[in-house]
């Protein structure tokens, strides 16, 4: 099982992937994903397949099905690339992890459609925790428990 650090950064690639596809990045961000998903192997075919069905399904969708169809796919690309964190050894992983981290950075996409997909998506328990005075904001569609409100501290008044 991954870290929490590294689940969440296989969490954001599955979102990129959701949120880059369609857009004028699409075609190097998809190469450059099946790249960094090969590990030099051959399954860099395969990959390039997945992520032309991932783009069409996005593409295809109706507006009332677009935010379950980009979940879905954000979700099957998050275990696809936590799959392959998994697999790496230990002194492999977390330099591969800071690989798709700057490949999901450098082709963050600021023209996505809105309302394509959420930012976070998760199928288990999500923690958000801001610090050092700053503020977390998200929306949730379920249960939301919160635990150790905020106390400022003598010098935060």
């Amino acid at each position: 099982m991954l870290s929490e650090a590294l689940s969440s950064i296989a969490a954001e690639a599955g979102v990129a992937v959701v949120e880059t596809a369609g857009t004028d990045h699409w075609q190097l961000f998809g190469e450059q994903v099946a790249c960094w998903l090969a590990r030099g192997k051959q399954a860099e075919r395969a990959d390039l397949a997945r992520l032309a069905k991932t783009e069409a399904a996005l593409r295809t969708a109706i507006d009332s099905s677009s935010r379950a169809v980009a979940a879905r796919h954000a979700m099957v690309w998050q275990e696809r690339f936590t799959a392959v964190l998994e697999q790496l050894s230990a002194d492999e992983r977390h330099p591969a992890a800071a690989q798709l981290q700057r490949l999901v950075r450098d082709h963050a996409s600021g023209d996505a459609p809105a309302g394509a997909a959420p930012g976070v998506i998760a199928g288990e328990n999500v923690r958000l925790q801001a610090d050092h005075g700053s503020l977390v904001v998200g929306v949730a569609n379920g249960d939301v428990h919160f635990t150790s409100p905020f106390r400022p501290g003598p010098a935060q008044g």
